[in-house]
């Protein structure tokens, strides 16, 4: 057998988060809610670790601020939810 490789799995450069984890950093630091939330500014402030390369956004929760949001893929009830509050969803490649 081979050893000493290690394949890199790319799901496991994606960090994925809730929109009840997202209402909780805004409750903790509200000056990420003024600026876009992305990977950039959630790793800035020490929410995500440096690892991770995209962000993939998940429905469970409630969201109650209009939000400006910026992620790799996102659920389809997440995208719903920010919509129906007057947020705005853009998907990055």
């Amino acid at each position: 057998p081979k050893t000493g490789f290690k394949s890199i799995n790319k799901n496991k450069l994606t960090a994925i988060i809730s929109l009840s984890r997202i209402q909780d950093i805004i409750k903790k630091q509200a000056e990420i809610s003024k600026n876009k939330i992305n990977l950039n500014n959630l790793q800035k402030f020490k929410f995500i670790n440096k690892k991770y390369r995209k962000l993939k956004l998940l429905g469970p929760g409630d969201i109650k601020d209009k939000l400006n949001i910026e992620v790799n893929s996102i659920s389809k009830s997440a995208k719903e939810k920010i919509e129906k509050i007057g947020g705005t969803v853009t998907l990055i490649k």
